[in-house]
């Protein structure tokens, strides 16, 4: 093996080396320490040696060119309780397997088919909004209601009924896999009867019921539905095996969380981005309201430009997925390091997203940036919303189309108006804000 010349790392502590810091406040310890040493660096915790990489050649390595190398880290094993072996927690042939199910559904001519259910979700919520008191609205939650309303019927031909115990479950259990993958080694085995473990478990046998249900009716139904659970049943290529029970209640639990949980998140973000500044506000509701008050068609999504770049911006600034976590089969070199097999190599969106280097004032909101004819001049693997590589989010179309629409349709009908200053981030599982985003809301009409 090579002779090992370790990356340089932020100060630590002795035996316990960064854990504190992980404990304490990982967002702005990976920031810092990203923007102190650059490129590489290295963590410590404990016995364990984690290679950091804040570079876009280095995360395309690791994402693209040399991929098959590099398979999830073991801080996936806590998202794995919940939501199994589905396609983002699975690696190697068995992942290319599921990931073969996924493709016809999210085809453009799928994705058109799925608008009906986006606009009809949006206009029931705009409607119960126009009948309730607007001020404080919890908008983590709204957008969670009308993110998993659209996944369930999209994906799933089923309605699911949100109620405050099914946001309770989901809420706990990432906040759950988060402290576990990613702030505290040092937790009791989960199949220890504590009191979290316990009202994990119960959070995952609830979801657990509910997606079972959801099986069951399909398994049950004479409807001829052409749906995704429909294609992991029946699938069309000929030499694809259909999935298992299990196997089905992993895709199911992976699309359902994920698929709602990432674009709440980053419509909230950009919901509450929109209400302290008016004038992103304005420019984006006049994009909107050159379209008229008649109900949008797939076709205006190319009309939708500003809308687009907001969220991107807020994306790039909250990013849902802001963390990855890698593990080498074999020696690798990144740079002037060599990484022995077996190695842990993190990157972060949020970091890359953030680097100046590469974004000029990246601390700033700005839509502005994202303009068609600034794209020429955005870094490859500097902007990895959706991972990249041949790992790239399946359902990244679908959910830039779902969060397009609900924005515009949103903007088009209120304004918002954010209090205070940001809300403090939570780095879980995904990048909620701690006690949700709450905003006022006012009809325009």
């Amino acid at each position: 093996m090579s002779k090992l010349i370790y990356p340089p790392s932020p100060p630590m502590q002795p035996v316990i080396g960064h854990l504190n810091d992980f404990r304490r406040d990982p967002i702005s310890f990976m920031l810092n320490s990203a923007n102190e040493h650059g490129d590489i660096l290295m963590f410590k915790v404990l016995n364990k040696r984690i290679y950091f990489i804040n570079h876009p050649d280095y995360i395309k390595h690791v994402l693209h060119t040399n991929y098959k190398n590099y398979v999830k880290s073991p801080g996936y094993k806590p998202l794995r309780l919940l939501g199994g072996m589905g396609i983002f927690t699975n690696d190697g042939e068995e992942w290319l397997r599921r990931r073969r199910f996924y493709q016809p559904a999210f085809k453009a001519s799928n994705i058109e088919s799925y608008t009906d259910a986006v606009q009809s979700n949006t206009e029931e919520l705009i409607a119960n909004w126009e009948h309730q008191n607007l001020e404080r609205v919890n908008i983590s939650m709204e957008m969670s209601k009308v993110t998993m309303a659209v996944i369930s019927e999209t994906l799933f031909s089923t309605r699911i009924d949100f109620g405050s115990d099914l946001w309770n479950n989901i809420t706990y259990a990432f906040d759950w896999v988060g402290e576990r993958a990613l702030r505290n080694p040092f937790v009791i085995p989960a199949n220890w009867p504590t009191k979290k473990n316990r009202r994990f478990h119960k959070a995952v046998a609830a979801l657990d019921e509910l997606i079972y249900r959801i099986i069951d009716e399909k398994r049950n139904s004479k409807e001829q539905v052409n749906d995704l659970l429909t294609r992991f049943m029946n699938p069309e290529e000929k030499n694809l095996e259909p999935l298992n029970d299990t196997e089905l209640r992993d895709e199911v639990m992976t699309i359902f969380l994920a698929g709602h949980e990432t674009s709440a998140n980053v419509l909230a973000w950009s919901l509450f981005e929109v209400g302290r500044r008016p004038d992103i506000q304005q420019k984006l509701y006049g994009e909107v309201s050159q379209l008229g008050d008649r109900k949008l068609t797939y076709d205006d999504l190319h009309s939708l430009v500003y809308t687009t770049q907001v969220l991107n911006e807020s994306m790039r600034m909250y990013p849902p997925v802001w963390h990855l976590g890698r593990q080498n089969l074999a020696e690798d070199k990144l740079g002037d390091y060599v990484i022995p097999a077996g190695g842990y190599v993190r990157m972060s969106p949020l970091t890359i997203h953030r680097r100046k280097d590469y974004w000029d004032e990246p601390e700033v909101y700005n839509p502005d940036r994202f303009h068609p004819s600034k794209s020429d001049s955005i870094t490859p693997y500097t902007f990895i919303p959706f991972g990249g590589g041949p790992r790239l989010c399946a359902g990244r179309n679908f959910a830039m189309m779902e969060m397009v629409w609900m924005l515009a349709m949103l903007v088009r009908s209120f304004k918002f108006e954010s209090e205070g200053g940001l809300p403090e981030i939570q780095p879980g599982a995904t990048l909620r804000a701690k006690n949700d985003i709450h905003v006022n809301i006012r009809p325009r009409k």
